[in-house]
């Protein structure tokens, strides 16, 4: 249910990985229960939720897909937290240039 086999392009050894549908509804849940553990009952982990977990497992499949072509690395985990944090960074400063 949560795990997919994927076999390697010569065919010779399968991979068990986690499903994308599974990573990215895990993403976007994350935002909705955020909200209610912030609002509801004052937990700042919601904070967390909202603004690390949410972008890395949403933009993770993408990325996996486009950097990597599909299969699992190091390289498109790492490609996530660094576009994450980039598009952070511009949110950041536009939203500073706004106030001024």
């Amino acid at each position: 249910m949560i795990f997919e086999t994927v076999t390697t392009l010569n065919g010779q050894q399968e991979i068990q990985r986690v499903k994308t549908s599974f990573i990215l509804l895990c993403g976007f849940s994350f935002i909705p229960l955020g909200l209610y553990l912030v609002i509801a009952h004052e937990i700042m982990f919601g904070v967390a939720l909202i603004i690390f977990f949410a972008p890395c497992f949403i933009l993770y499949p993408m990325i996996r897909f486009f950097i990597s072509g599909g299969r699992d690395s190091v390289a498109a985990i790492v490609t996530t937290v660094v576009v994450e944090e980039l598009i952070k960074s511009e949110i950041k400063k536009s939203s500073n240039k706004r106030k001024c």
